[in-house]
């Protein structure tokens, strides 16, 4: 299956300019050959489910313009700005310290325009949170869990009954992190490039990469 590269090549100049050089060059070496392994998790939201304690407290708020300059760190190309939710964990302080863009099926023709097949089409009942990040000095805090769980339980108003995200199977912190906000694994996508063709492939969680997974949440499975 291909992707749709237009959009990211009608910004690369964009992003040169605003000295997003390194950004770019990783690009071109990604679309030489790369092969990012994720795990799609997803969270029903009609079983309850505990908030997550946190060490710094936050509310969410829906994203303003004031804010992007926290958000310098944000490693991407600029195509999330196109989606028109985005929401914000704050500190008591009203310090921004997270962010993630909130998707529903009503943006369905919008995400396969811009990133083609890399995210399922969402159901009415669907919706998907992307491009999660925490500024770097408010890692470690245990915010994303509570953040999550706030931006999955606000979708409830939009008539979502499940929210799905989308993390690398290496990184073991984003794996802790979803899990700790009631998400679990339900699929794995395969995103390969390879002489700037670029594949992407879906499948059900294997025994093998869900045994990776429990590993990684430290939870032992008893046969």
């Amino acid at each position: 299956m291909s992707s749709h590269p237009f959009h990211k090549i009608a910004i690369l100049p964009k992003l040169i300019k605003k000295g997003r050089i390194k950004y770019v060059w990783n690009v071109f070496l990604n679309r030489l050959y790369s092969k990012e392994i994720a795990f799609g998790f997803k969270r029903d939201l009609s079983v309850p489910f505990k908030k997550p304690r946190t060490l710094k407290p936050i509310t969410i708020r829906e994203f303003i313009e004031e804010d992007e300059p926290y958000f310098i760190d944000n490693p991407n190309n600029g195509l999330i700005l196109n989606f028109k939710t985005c929401y914000i964990g704050v500190t008591k302080e009203n310090i921004p310290c997270a962010r993630v863009w909130l998707i529903d099926s009503t943006e369905n023709k919008k995400l396969k325009s811009i990133w083609g097949n890399r995210f399922p089409q969402l159901k009415s009942d669907e919706v998907l949170l992307e491009n999660v990040f925490t500024i770097p000095k408010f890692r470690g805090m245990g915010i994303i869990p509570s953040f999550l769980y706030d931006v999955s339980e606000k979708s409830k108003v939009l008539g979502a009954k499940s929210a799905i995200t989308f993390g690398e199977v290496k990184n073991i912190n984003t794996s802790r992190s979803y899990n700790y906000a009631g998400f679990s694994p339900y699929v794995v996508r395969t995103v390969s490039c390879f002489l700037f063709i670029k594949s992407i492939k879906f499948e059900e969680v294997s025994n093998e990469y869900l045994v990776l997974y429990n590993k990684s949440i430290n939870k032992i499975v008893v046969s």
